[in-house]
């Protein structure tokens, strides 16, 4: 379930332009809140190398200037001021991986607020001005507050991230360490699994080849949307809206969101190799975006009779 997610941003949706000039990503952002030792790092690993065009970075040991540009001097060039690319640009069209997202400072966190929606970083140093592109998904890591998420808590009080920040992620996915047996021990034979490198245990369904065949072919895809699909579009927007129980930090639901849900239809419709966009695909994408953050509720309540 949590390689949904990555899936479907691997794939993306569709870049788009206006008759104004105002570009629109299509570019998917997926944050993963999880607990501990849920192979959070691993994911992000895993995709760095899986794409080409993919820069691994550590938000605890990241700075402002290395994740978006910097401004130096070149021994080689008499001490000319040059710029030399962040982790941001050097991951244009393609992934940028943060892990510990939340160990960021504040400065840092507000520095990749312009790259993040409009994918693009205006930089202002040393006498030098630039706009340079950054046209990269991010895919973050973040531990939560109180080192495991609270499901009677909501998602803003959960992490130690801002609204702006929590707003730009197109799917804010939640990964517990729920406590079951069957899972426990499928998850400790595979672990065992992998330390005695036994190959016949580890039979892979899915080589990474076939993989990036299927993704190229699957991007290869310009869907649109239709009249069915936009009327749908309208009502899960409304009623994301009248749910007041849907909060994604202080600032609730925005516009955002309904893009956001435009761009993971379009990712799902690209994953069936089709053309269109289909109702079934947009009730595909308002599920996702809703279950994920009220998944872990529903997991937690006890409908059984309380004994007195």
């Amino acid at each position: 379930t949590c390689a949904l997610p990555i899936f479907l941003m691997l794939i993306g949706g569709l870049g788009k332009k206006t008759d104004e000039g105002i570009k629109l990503r299509g570019d998917v952002n997926v944050c993963l809140l999880g607990d501990p030792a849920t192979a959070k790092s691993a994911l992000l690993k895993w995709t760095s190398q899986f794409l080409p065009r993919a820069v691994f970075a550590s938000g605890k040991s990241s700075t402002a200037a290395g994740l978006t540009a910097s401004v130096v001097r070149d021994a080689e060039l008499d001490g000319e001021r040059v710029i030399e690319p962040g982790a941001l640009m050097l991951a244009d069209n393609g992934i940028c991986c943060i892990d510990e997202f939340e160990q960021m400072d504040q400065k840092d966190q507000s520095a990749i607020h312009e790259a993040m929606e409009q994918q693009t970083i205006t930089l202002s140093k040393a006498g030098i001005q630039a706009t340079l592109n950054a046209r990269a998904s991010i895919l973050a890591s973040v531990l939560p507050k109180n080192t495991y998420y609270q499901p009677t808590q909501p998602i803003h009080k959960n992490c130690d991230l801002t609204p702006p920040i929590i707003s730009r992620f197109d799917l804010m996915f939640v990964m517990q360490d729920i406590h079951d047996e069957a899972n426990d021990h499928n998850v400790a034979r595979h672990i065992l699994s992998l330390h005695r490198c036994k190959e016949e245990e580890l039979v892979q369904t899915l080589t990474t080849l076939d993989l990036q065949r299927y993704i190229r072919l699957a991007r290869t895809f310009k869907p649109k949307v239709t009249a069915d699909a936009k009327d749908r579009l309208v009502r899960c927007y409304k009623k994301l809206r009248e749910d007041r129980t849907y909060v994604r930090g202080a600032c609730g639901v925005t516009v955002r969101q309904l893009e956001s849900l435009i761009r993971l239809a379009e990712a799902i419709s690209r994953v069936h190799l089709d053309d269109k966009v289909r109702v079934e695909y947009v009730n595909e994408a308002f599920e996702l975006q809703l279950n994920t953050l009220k998944r872990a509720e529903r997991e937690n309540i006890d409908l059984g009779d309380r004994k007195s």
